[in-house]
């Protein structure tokens, strides 16, 4: 009979720095897990959200961390759901393991009911959405828990050092010819120039244009923006500022129009990959027929690539501009458990309704039409 590790519960970050500092060390697992993405998020989405974190540590014998699950809990609907911290922030829910010390089935399973039971809260489901298959090449320990495929894909891909080489892999001739003439129809309009915001001052020129082209765009679309929600602007704020003496957990490029800034890009780098979060692009026709958001693209893949990163992803959901660089749709998965009568009556209804999200977003005609249906229902709640 195996024996579980020591369980610790707690609902402060501070208690788990420093165990979560050695275990990000060391631990495959996306920038989604690190400390400088999430507690910005605890600290800015979780009060006004009515979350509680629920961080879950597990160590040895000896007491090093063997586990961290990055947890929290919140009422919705008169039920307590324990969820991945990120929310719909994160495109890749992990916990951290330290290499060759992943819980098997039975271990995680005995660890998951423990802390429903331990909690105070008393917890009715585990509501764990978008979850990678493997990660680095190790498989994900949920994954050996019973599940169901997420709604949508994560596109990534494998990066090369030579960047000309890996852009005839991607684009066809065709393709690169067509994104060159884009290129000179943009210069006729002045100079185009690509730059990574480095200083406080470009940083918060390119968060306030990407909040202004964001919100342009979602109100053309009829479709209510979070960048009108003070929390959501605070934390991407947070997000892409310097924090101390560490680099910020979100980079922000832009490709420029002499001064004027036409498209951005944000993202964050962990472990060699870099994971594409945000984007926006300047809606003015003029500027919008050279297609700015794929120059700026190509320019920000072109500069990983040199970096020496090895690989890059533009996160979860389908696009033309994803497909076209990003090879690879890395599957994703949900774990559902229910912990009381309620719970379990909850997650046989959630399963549904994210397996029918799933064949509508996978279909060539019902996600248009589920798009176009949205946008119509907006346009209609405005006027």
């Amino acid at each position: 009979m195996s024996i579980l590790p020591r369980i610790e519960i707690y609902d402060d970050p501070a208690d788990v720095l420093d165990a979560w500092a050695e275990l990000e060390a060391i631990a495959p697992a996306s920038v989604y897990q690190t400390r400088r993405w999430l507690l910005p998020w605890i600290e800015t989405v979780c009060p006004a959200a009515g979350i509680r974190p629920l961080l879950i540590l597990t160590r040895d014998a000896s007491g090093s961390p063997l586990m961290l699950l990055p947890f929290g809990i919140q009422k919705v609907g008169g039920l307590r759901l324990v969820q991945f911290l990120g929310g719909r922030d994160s495109n890749a829910n992990l916990g951290l393991y330290r290499p060759g010390s992943e819980p098997p089935r039975h271990i995680l399973t005995a660890i998951l009911m423990q802390v429903a039971q331990a909690s105070p809260l008393r917890p009715d489901a585990y509501v764990l959405a978008n979850q990678p298959l493997t990660w680095e090449g190790r498989p994900n320990p949920f994954a050996a828990l019973a599940r169901q495929d997420s709604p949508s894909f994560c596109y990534s891909t494998a990066l090369h050092h030579d960047f000309d080489s890996f852009a005839k892999e991607r684009l066809s001739s065709d393709a690169r010819k067509k994104q060159r003439w884009k290129l000179r129809k943009l210069e006729e309009l002045g100079q185009v120039t690509y730059r990574k915001a480095t200083t406080a001052e470009e940083i918060e020129k390119v968060i306030g244009t990407y909040l202004a082209q964001k919100r342009a765009r979602f109100a053309q679309m009829n479709i209510a923006s979070d960048m009108h929600n003070s929390v959501a602007v605070a934390y991407f704020r947070r997000s892409c500022l310097p924090q101390g003496d560490e680099a910020p957990a979100v980079e922000l490029h832009a490709l420029y129009l002499d001064t004027m800034i036409v498209a951005i890009y944000g993202g964050g780098v962990h472990r060699g990959r870099f994971h594409g979060m945000v984007n926006s692009f300047d809606m003015d026709p003029m500027i919008a027929r050279s297609s700015p958001g794929d120059l700026l693209l190509q320019r920000l893949i072109e500069a990983k690539c040199y970096d020496g990163l090895t690989r890059f992803d533009l996160g979860i959901g389908e696009g033309r501009y994803k497909s076209a660089w990003c090879n690879e749709a890395e599957p994703l998965f949900d774990t559902l458990i229910g912990q009381s009568g309620a719970g379990q009556a909850f997650v046989l209804m959630e399963k549904t309704r994210r397996r029918a999200k799933r064949l509508i977003k996978q279909s060539e005609w019902a996600w248009p039409m589920a798009k176009r249906l949205r946008a119509c229902l907006g346009f209609l709640r405005k006027n």
